[in-house]
């Protein structure tokens, strides 16, 4: 029964919707080629059974996040932060487990408004250590050099189970990290893929969650995103190595936004838990856009700080969360509106 919910999860979070100028007929092939890479189950799930598995109440999970670069997105983009928040609050909230939000410091004003919108706990060091569902916030260098060492100090400190990347940007063949168009942006962004190795080095459980191909994770679907994508095998800076990234998750969620596959593996949370108040309701994701918007984050594809995400409008985040709230209320058979 969870795999049948799941699946209809995941072909909501995976509806596209893409501005004039922009790959289109790109999720399907994508999130295709991902599930199938991992066996066959729906993406969203995957991720949810993986939290459910290694987070409990006396683990810590760290999350990473945070998109965009000069001229336009200098602070950062309203597509990662948003879900993971959602992540953070539901892995919190329905298993526990302590929070590290990582982002580099340029991004760190949104993500910091983000995570107070939805309500949870940002805590010190200290309190957290007592308080289970907290969430403590650091800054990841941009620096590769600098990346290397916080990832390795992030991981000896706080020996995480899971580690997770949100719309967070990889290196392709050449060690290069471009944007959707296939622009070079390396010196504005933080070297994540560090954070994500080292997991791997030490057996800790990775997830990512993207949508465009260049995220941390897609290096599983590596030929398809080079395939399907304008940019994927050959971009627009000297490198020529294309957009896609090499590196790998353990698991990856491919939706139409990377906020709307974390709300669908919080969804699959709140399924397994029996707990529908684990998803954001309307009204809270209202809160939270605005206030990543207000503080500096755009819309990744306007280049604009308005309270939309990846082109599309607010009412279509509300909508989308209306329509997850249905799914788990009616899977778990509590026919009434869930908030």
């Amino acid at each position: 029964m969870p795999e049948i919910i799941a699946d209809s999860i995941d072909r909501l979070t995976c509806v596209e919707m893409r501005i004039p100028g922009i790959d289109r007929g790109i999720i399907d092939p994508l999130y295709r080629a991902a599930r199938e890479v991992q066996g066959g189950a729906p993406l969203s799930l995957r991720a949810a059974r993986l939290l459910q598995e290694r987070a409990g109440a006396k683990e810590t999970v760290v999350i990473i996040t945070g998109a965009g670069a000069p001229p336009y997105l200098p602070y950062g983009e309203t597509d990662g932060p948003p879900g993971a928040a959602a992540l953070a609050r539901a892995v919190g909230r329905g298993l526990g487990a302590r929070i590290v939000l990582l982002t580099e410091p340029q991004y760190m004003p949104a993500v910091r408004a983000t995570v107070a919108a939805a309500g949870l706990p940002v805590l010190s060091e200290a309190i957290a250590a007592k308080r289970p569902g907290a969430v403590i916030l650091r800054e990841y260098p941009v620096g590769d050099d600098e990346g290397r060492r916080e990832a390795e100090a992030v991981l000896s400190q706080y020996t995480p189970t899971v580690v997770i990347a949100v719309e967070k940007l990889g290196p392709n063949a050449h060690g290069v990290i471009h944007s959707l168009r296939g622009i070079e942006g390396t010196a504005h962004t933080g070297k994540a893929h560090h954070l994500i190795e080292g997991a791997q080095a030490r057996e800790i459980a990775t997830i990512g969650f993207a949508d465009g191909g260049n995220e941390l994770g897609c290096g599983l679907i590596y030929e398809t995103v080079r395939r399907v994508l304008e940019y994927g095998a050959k971009c627009q800076c000297p490198c020529g190595g294309g957009m896609a990234t090499v590196v790998k998750t353990d698991v990856l969620v491919m939706a139409n936004t990377s906020n709307w596959g974390a709300y669908g593996a919080a969804a699959c949370l709140a399924l397994l838990l029996k707990d529908p108040t684990l998803l954001p309701t309307p009204d809270e994701e209202s809160r939270v856009i605005e206030q990543c918007a207000l503080h500096g984050a755009g819309d990744g594809m306007a280049g604009l700080p308005i309270p939309w995400v990846d082109g599309t409008s607010m009412e279509v985040q509300r909508a989308i969360l209306v329509m997850l709230h249905m799914i788990v209320a009616n899977g778990l058979k509590q026919l009434r509106r869930p908030f």
